[in-house]
């Protein structure tokens, strides 16, 4: 099904933000490796997360899933695979856990995903796991996956992570640390995006590893890993789509729980950085009806992957816009640079494309017509709000289920809010 988009004068209501996906998988992953009962409390149940929770089964590990609560049974280091292959689907953290936890294991394992993530080199990945100690190698050249991993001792000791790597690739080689022969002292590591290594670092903590980091140095003890019992922190970020909905259609939107969110102030800083106007309390954020949005300069190297919806805020705003040093939103679940530019073109923004972000005029006149959601979530939800403010209907292709791997409600919460969306038939 298309994601079908008519134009919508405004949108009014409540949001939540959504549990964290990245703390899901990390649970469920140290699930496996923990002897006993692991518990996830008010999961974060999309395609991406459920995926990873098939792939702990099929590694030996026992899952038990509701709507409310994810239960893990693992097997401590003795990791016990039905088959050599491990499918990380279309996740590329999912990817990045799967590959380490498969260094436990006797046998030659193959780590793959699916055809959209195999055309994206994943040289950081490879050169953290092989700094900890792994057997890792891509069967391609370019470093692309699948990538095939044999069993591994991890040595310990001083560890340098590449400070201008991917920081996505940090949490799984931290897995692999308290097995380490020797403590593991960690003594370079990137500093953009702190909160993949910050998170990771706080669940080794609660699953019972000695963790201590000062003068950006991290040491990690020998240990074993005990069940895990968490309730995943809210992610503000995951409210954005709402967020620019909101102001591209002068709306206001109340988003609630921000107690309970472990990033409210990173968002912010964000519409700080954007000169937006909002209130706060300590249940609700508020993001109030900013009439008149100006043009923007920002650097995107914390997070790159919310360009797409800057770029729709973008189409709206007055003066020339420029997003820059977020180059790595060009390896993440599709070529997001890439993707907004030719989709927002086609839609009438007057948007350029650089090596490292985007430059848009606006305002800009959209207009309905049929772009390419590139299977990413980000894309399909970003077009999807470029949508309420395009003359006409736009149509969103690569199939609105491409949602269901971040955006479970997406459409329903939408129209909720008062928005003309809805799925083909």
């Amino acid at each position: 099904m298309d994601l079908i988009i008519e134009n919508t004068e405004e949108i009014t209501g409540k949001v939540s933000p959504l549990p964290s996906k990245f703390q899901t998988q990390y649970a469920t992953i140290i699930g496996l490796l923990a002897d006993g009962e692991s518990v996830i409390h008010s999961p974060l149940i999309v395609d991406d997360t459920r995926e990873l929770a098939k792939a702990v089964e099929k590694m030996g590990g026992t899952t038990k899933r509701s709507k409310t609560k994810w239960k893990i049974w693992g097997n401590e280091k003795e990791i016990q695979p039905t088959s050599q292959v491990t499918d990380a689907k279309k996740s590329i953290m999912s990817l990045s856990l799967l590959s380490a936890v498969s260094s436990l294991t006797s046998r030659i394992m193959i780590s793959t995903c699916k055809a959209q993530l195999r055309d994206l080199p994943v040289p950081s990945l490879i050169k953290n796991l092989l700094e900890v100690g792994m057997d890792i190698h891509s069967v391609n050249w370019d470093e692309k996956p699948p990538l095939v991993i044999f069993e591994s001792e991890i040595e310990g000791g001083e560890i340098s992570f590449d400070e201008d790597g991917d920081p996505r690739f940090i949490p799984a080689p931290l897995l692999l640390t308290p097995f380490a022969q020797e403590e593991v002292e960690i003594v370079s590591y990137p500093q953009k995006s702190p909160r993949y290594v910050d998170s990771s670092l706080k669940m080794l903590e609660k699953s019972g590893i000695e963790v201590s980091k000062e003068d950006k140095k991290i040491k990690i003890s020998k240990g074993e890993y005990e069940p895990i019992e968490i309730t995943p922190s809210l992610d503000m970020f995951s409210t954005l789509p709402y967020i620019t909905g909101a102001l591209i259609t002068t709306s206001e939107l109340e988003i609630e729980e921000i107690e309970q969110s472990s990033n409210l102030e990173e968002l912010k800083d964000l519409l700080d950085d954007l000169n937006l106007e909002y209130e706060t309390d300590e249940e609700t954020l508020t993001v109030n009806e900013n009439s008149n949005l100006d043009s923007f300069k920002i650097e995107l190297e914390q997070h790159p992957g919310i360009l797409p919806f800057l770029a729709v805020l973008a189409c709206k705003a007055d003066g020339k816009t420029e997003i820059r040093k977020a180059e790595r939103a060009r390896k993440m679940k599709s070529d997001r640079i890439k993707g907004i530019v030719e989709s927002l073109s086609k839609l009438g923004a007057d948007i350029e494309e650089n090596e490292d972000g985007i430059t848009v005029k606006g305002p800009s006149k959209l207009v309905g017509d049929v772009v390419d959601g590139c299977h990413d979530p980000a894309l399909v939800s970003a077009l999807g709000v470029a949508g309420l403010i395009a003359e006409g209907k736009t149509q969103v292709k690569n199939r609105a289920e491409t949602l269901r791997q971040t955006y479970p409600e997406f459409v329903t919460l939408f129209k909720e809010l008062g928005a003309e969306m809805s799925y083909s038939t």
